[in-house]
């Protein structure tokens, strides 16, 4: 009888395919962690700085009105009220002289700031509000990310009001 001893290493290869194909598997599926994980401390850097923004902002309307804004597009609504736009660079400081006509502000624009100007009528006095929205420009990397309903991501936005009464800079004289 001729018989052989068969050696161990064919199952020993076999093995050790597994366990390399395990550990691949774990590897793929904590780079996607971290991955995920680096995107949502991003978006929430933005987000907070976009509420410090948006709250600087509001509170420069509400002490001197939007003649603070010199760096600012304007564009009518149909509905009485006026929208601005405001342009700011990575670092969110806000970009002067954008062109009105221009694409040129809306390209270098790595966030944006859109503000509704408007107000509601009362009786002794009136209430002005300023609608603020925040988003990303076009010069940001992610500036067509979506949210869940498929909408372009707003960072932050804010609704403020102020009351004037009659005679308060220059309301309600003639």
């Amino acid at each position: 009888m001729n018989s052989r001893k068969r050696s161990g290493s064919g199952i020993f290869l076999m093995e050790m395919i597994m366990v390399c194909g395990f550990f691949l598997l774990c590897a793929a599926v904590c780079i996607q962690v971290f991955m995920r994980s680096d995107a949502m401390s991003r978006l929430a850097r933005e987000k907070n700085q976009a509420v410090l923004a948006a709250e600087s902002l509001a509170e420069t309307w509400k002490a001197e009105g939007m003649e603070a804004f010199a760096a600012v597009q304007v564009r009518p609504l149909s509905d009485g009220e006026t929208a601005y736009t405001l342009f700011f660079d990575k670092n969110w400081t806000v970009l002067e002289n954008p062109a009105p006509e221009s694409e040129d502000s809306q390209a270098s624009a790595y966030y944006m700031a859109e503000l509704t100007l408007g107000e509601e009528s009362g009786a002794p006095g009136k209430i002005e509000y300023l609608n603020l929205v925040l988003k990303r420009g076009t010069a940001h990397p992610y500036s067509q990310e979506r949210d869940k309903d498929g909408q372009v991501l707003t960072l932050y936005s804010l609704q403020v009001k102020k009351y004037r009464t009659q005679g308060e800079d220059g309301y309600g004289k003639e």
